[in-house]
């Protein structure tokens, strides 16, 4: 199957016509639905669980292949220091030197 570009600009509208309805109905929902404390603890939490797994993902692998040493190390220099509230400069970095210097031996 080829991709004609009059696909790929299909998916895009799609894709651009989804999300606009999506913001769109937050505002237009907002007074009308009324959630309990433990939903919205709930959506926080997945929230976080997400944004997360999407973290380790991209930590532990590079493509398909597990990622080396050196970035884990990196990322958690990063997370010690974002755990101790330092600014966000100093975290990235931070990583970024361990990671060069790992890399570097």
């Amino acid at each position: 199957m080829t991709n004609s570009p009059w696909l790929i600009f299909c998916g895009v509208l799609l894709l651009a016509v989804g999300t606009y309805l999506m913001r769109a109905s937050g505002a237009l929902l907002r007074g009308r639905v009324i959630l309990s404390e433990n939903s919205k603890a709930l959506f926080s939490a997945a929230a976080i669980i997400i944004l997360f797994s999407v973290a380790v993902t991209s930590t532990l692998f590079s493509g398909e292949q597990l990622s080396d040493w050196q970035k884990i190390v990196g990322v958690l220099v990063a997370g010690v220091l974002t755990w101790y509230k330092k600014p966000f400069i100093v975290i990235v970095l931070s990583a970024a030197i361990v990671t060069a210097l790992l890399r570097l031996i």
